[in-house]
């Protein structure tokens, strides 16, 4: 069994320790809060940048980059899934003939 005076000395121990350990714990996120803070506001200056730089596009151009106007937000935010949600038509593949491409109630008969 334990004496008075062991159980306070042990409490005084683990009192020490816990504050040691929260002082640690405070100390480092001081140290690492102005890096993250400095790497968001980084990130975001990129994404600012490549949004004015794409909204600086013409339309023609964005259509060249298989891109839309509207989708310029979801491309800067990473969020851009391109098959997730457009339609685009199909075009059979046939010849350089176009009439192949008409009905065939359409197409002339020679």
């Amino acid at each position: 069994m334990m004496s008075i005076q062991e159980v306070e000395a042990k409490a005084r121990q683990m009192r020490a320790e816990m504050v040691g350990r929260t002082l640690s714990g405070v100390g480092a996120f001081l140290v690492a809060a102005p890096r993250k803070i400095a790497r968001s506001l980084a990130a975001w200056n990129d994404q600012r940048r490549a949004y004015d730089e794409l909204m600086a596009l013409d339309d023609r151009q964005l259509r060249d980059m298989g891109l839309a106007r509207s989708e310029i937000p979801a491309v800067v935010a990473g969020t851009f899934a391109p098959d997730s949600y457009r339609v685009e038509p199909k075009v059979p593949a046939v010849g350089a003939n176009t009439n192949e491409r008409k009905p065939a109630a359409l197409r002339r008969v020679a």
